[in-house]
């Protein structure tokens, strides 16, 4: 089989991926993977072959600017700029992805939400859609969209991508991309990455879904990290790779770590290092980190509660602080607190470094999280990962072509 992926250049969306098509080429078939030139060293040495593609969101956006203000270009209405934003990078990317695919042409075409040109390319070239979840499937209880739909229909930014997206089908002669198929859109098939039983309503989705749990594998991007050689707990604290320059909560995090005898180490994203001040001794800090080595090792986890991160900590059997940035985080947020794998502060603005601090000893010290995250972690396991969606996937393009 020849299968094409096509990914959003960011950690974010690239890192799902990896060990999937690891598993692909290693039952014998052939990945094609288009996405921006900084993954070029990632991709190639799975053994895919890499197609870089040009970024119009590289140039035209920053989600983190260098004064510390989060902004956008186009206005600071995250609502209104997404989908303009991820239309305009399908517009850069697809005339590339055709020019190679109408050549070589593959058996499906992989991609998430954000990887529209995947979508378009797919129609195009009339092959199978495959869309990867990360997080929430669209359903009737549940609705990525909604979110969108307090923006009003005549502010410039909805009316551009508007725009755009009929542009599109009429170039193409595919689908009208409105923010509801960008967001709530299904593929041919549907690989979720994440445990079903997280999903509220799970038993409305039908065989065209599977739930095959994080993908767990080997990422070379950062280096190693081993904890210090002391005997004592780690708590990892990250907020993601987007949206996450809250340079308030750094002073809270080590008013509440500085007495307490365990490691920290806090990945920072978007934060200078050098922008912070009175760093307690105890504290690491760093802007991208291997992650996975050092959840791996972590007894507590402090995160925005993605569910990229939220399925690694499962999988390590870490107990987590959620702190939410974003509706849909706050949905898993609530899923945390709910099961008992850890402590959710649903409103981040109300946390002190006194309730930070007695959440981390909570979890600490009351073993039931941690119970609780191992049960998870061993759900989360039997799920199969990247092996099971490879297998999911060729079994299902094989009964198509049957």
């Amino acid at each position: 089989m020849h299968i094409a992926v096509v990914a959003l250049g960011a950690f974010g969306h690239v890192n799902p991926t990896l060990s999937f098509v690891t598993e692909l080429i290693r039952r014998g078939n052939r990945v094609t993977y288009f996405t921006t030139e900084n993954f070029r060293s990632i991709i190639e040495p799975l053994g895919a072959k890499f197609v870089p593609m040009r970024s119009w969101m590289a140039e035209h956006d920053r989600h983190n600017d260098s004064d510390g203000d989060q902004t956008q270009s186009e206005g600071d209405n995250v609502a209104a700029s997404v989908p303009f934003l991820f239309l305009n990078e399908a517009g850069a990317f697809i005339d590339d992805i055709l020019a190679v695919l109408q050549e070589d042409r593959p058996d499906a075409i992989v991609h998430d939400f954000a990887g529209i040109a995947g979508t378009i390319a797919a129609d195009v070239l009339k092959v199978p859609n495959i869309m990867l979840y990360t997080s929430y499937p669209a359903n009737e209880y549940y609705s990525v969209a909604e979110g969108f739909n307090n923006v009003p229909a005549d502010h410039p930014l909805r009316k551009a991508a508007e725009e755009i997206a009929e542009n599109y089908a009429a170039k193409y002669h595919c689908r009208v991309m409105t923010f509801q198929e960008i967001f709530d859109g299904q593929g041919d098939f549907n690989i979720v990455m994440m445990q079903k039983r997280l999903v509220p309503h799970n038993e409305t989705f039908g065989e065209n879904f599977v739930f095959t749990g994080v993908q767990i594998g080997k990422r070379t991007a950062f280096g190693g990290w081993t904890a210090p050689d002391n005997g004592k707990p780690l708590l990892y604290s990250s907020l993601g790779t987007a949206f996450n320059n809250w340079p308030e909560y750094y002073p809270i995090l080590f008013d509440a770590v500085r007495d307490l005898d365990i490691n920290v180490f806090a990945a920072l994203g978007a934060i200078d290092p050098s922008s912070l001040k009175d760093i307690p001794a105890n504290v690491e800090c760093a802007q991208m980190v291997p992650q996975l080595d050092i959840l791996s090792q972590s007894s507590v986890f402090i995160t925005h509660a993605g569910m990229g991160g939220t399925g690694e900590a499962i999988y390590y059997g870490v107990p987590m602080i959620a702190i939410p940035q974003m509706e849909e985080q706050a949905i898993t947020a609530r899923q945390i607190e709910e099961k008992g794998l850890g402590i959710a502060f649903i409103d981040k603005n109300k946390i002190t470094s006194e309730s930070l601090k007695e959440a981390i000893q909570e979890l600490l010290c009351n073993p039931s999280y941690k119970k609780t995250a191992e049960e998870f972690r061993e759900d989360m396991k039997s799920l199969g990962g990247s092996a099971a969606s490879a297998e999911a996937l060729l079994n299902y393009l094989e009964k198509r072509h049957g």
